[in-house]
């Protein structure tokens, strides 16, 4: 049995997290005891100063390689990365909830707490360093998933969307520990320090094989194809605040996870594995672009836009090199914001009883909310990947680093994805700009909480594509730090 000492160095590397499991307790204790006709807004301002308070510990604590028990866990630079990525993401999703929750008629006291507890889990997954601990990450934030893509309980899609993901979710949770045991029986160890120590002199077909079925698990998570079918039913199901949790903060922490683990602890193995995720990239953003192009949902449209960028940074990490890794990082902060900022778009030209998803309900947008059409130019030209906007400046990195490792013909192959992707999302732009209103004009309710996450996924996708350099550097020492 290995002992396990907490000492200071453990509390440290956890302090972030324990920051965000003690607030969703306390928000789950405050939602049980408070009177039905409590002020609505308390949860969520409670949830907010526990992910400020968190951030904050991250940006102290954070120590380049610092390892906590016995090297299974860690807050290091890719750790720190994955936790701004992920509690920026929930912090962007609980501001959207509030009105649109109202909007829907859900009033499901659980919203918080499960939000809180799905980005510790992400932070977990963002700091495993052992494949024990990963698991733990993945299930601890999978559960709270399940339960909030069903949060709207007496509409249909939403059960469906949750049922779905549970039991897609249930498979490849068992593909994962059929990886992992193999993995142990083959190098005798689940940390990734070990396993990578002991890959060169073990079985190499139990490796591939346990390996394989890694991808498999972790490809389900970030919704790669073919392990993407979940992800536009569970997408478009799923109340919008919490689609857009998932398509940010989810995909953030399985995209980590997958690149920590294929840099450092398979790096030996890079010519086999590099080949498999080659094909995977290439099918994945394929895949993805070519069957957005049919869908005239916005949400679902956004799902399998969202796929194809799973397709993008897979190709980063083909690259296997710290520089791709960094590529990585800061691509999922460039995705965060231009992502969020679009779902919360949706949101916020929703009415009651009308959730506004088709193309022909942006129809002449422009003229009924000319801000939000604004907003939304510039979420789907940066998703485009048009400068000087944050998505062209993400893109542009991926594509040095997949270039630098000599993968030619894999960067032409994203170029020409990007173009395809083009068609769809200057789709809407045209259905706000040049097509007559649908309906006639409705007031916005006021909601100062959606219009602040509005203004913050605006100002960062125009300022982080003119000013990339300090998370940039930042995402680089991070995956160098680990060689």
């Amino acid at each position: 049995m290995i002992e396990v000492v907490f000492t200071t160095a453990e509390l440290r590397s956890i302090t972030p997290l324990l920051i965000v499991v003690v607030t969703a307790m306390i928000s789950l204790l405050y939602e049980v005891f408070a009177e039905p006709g409590g002020a609505p807004s308390r949860p969520v301002w409670l949830s907010l100063a526990g992910i400020g308070a968190s951030l904050v510990a991250t940006a102290v604590l954070w120590e380049s390689g610092q390892t906590a028990f016995n090297g299974t866990f860690a807050l290091d630079g890719v750790a720190a990365f994955t936790n701004l990525v992920c509690l920026l993401a929930a912090a962007l999703s609980l501001m959207t909830a509030p009105s649109y929750l109202a909007s829907i008629g859900v009033g499901a006291r659980e919203f918080y707490p499960l939000v809180l507890f799905a980005v510790s889990g992400m932070m977990v997954m963002g700091g495993a360093r052992d494949l024990i601990v990963l698991f733990l990450g993945i299930e601890i934030m999978s559960i709270a998933a399940y339960v909030l893509a069903g949060v709207h309980r007496t509409d249909r899609a939403s059960g469906e969307a949750a049922l779905k993901y549970f039991l897609l979710g249930a498979f490849a949770t068992g593909f994962l520990l059929y990886g992992i045991a193999i993995l142990y029986g083959a190098t005798g160890s689940t940390a990734y320090d070990a396993i990578a120590a002991a890959t060169p002199g073990a079985p190499k077909l139990l490796v591939l094989g346990g390996m394989g079925l890694l991808i498999v698990a972790l490809g389900f998570k970030m919704s790669a194809v073919p392990f993407h079918f979940w992800a536009p039913d569970v997408y478009q199901g799923a109340p919008t605040s919490v689609t857009a949790l998932m398509a940010v903060g989810i995909k953030a922490a399985a995209v980590a996870s997958f690149a920590r683990l294929f840099i450092t602890a398979f790096s030996s193995l890079h010519d086999d594995w590099a080949m498999l995720l080659w094909w995977l990239a290439v099918l994945t953003m394929t895949v993805g672009n070519v069957v957005a192009i049919a869908q005239s949902n916005v949400k679902r449209m956004l799902a399998y836009s969202s796929i194809a960028h799973a397709g993008y940074l897979l190709a980063a990490i083909v690259a296997g090199t710290p520089r791709g890794g960094g590529a990585v990082l800061f691509y999922l902060l460039a995705y965060a914001f231009m992502n969020l900022g679009a779902f919360a778009v949706v949101i916020a030209i929703g009415r009651k009883g009308e959730p506004n998803e088709q193309f022909e309900d942006y129809a002449g947008l422009a003229s009924r909310q000319p801000l939000i059409a604004a907003a939304m130019v510039l979420f789907m030209l940066s998703l485009t990947g048009i400068p000087p906007l944050v998505g062209f400046v993400g893109k542009l990195y991926l594509l040095e680093a997949i270039v630098q490792a000599g993968y030619i013909w894999l960067a032409v192959i994203m170029v020409l994805n990007s173009a395809i992707s083009a068609y769809y999302y200057l789709r809407l732009i045209i259905e706000m700009y040049m097509r007559d209103p649908a309906s006639p004009e409705v007031a916005m309710e006021p909601a100062p909480l959606l219009i602040a996450c509005l203004v913050v996924a605006t100002v960062g996708t125009i300022y982080f594509g003119i000013f990339p350099d300090g998370p940039l550097d930042f995402a680089r020492q991070s995956f160098l730090a680990l060689r």
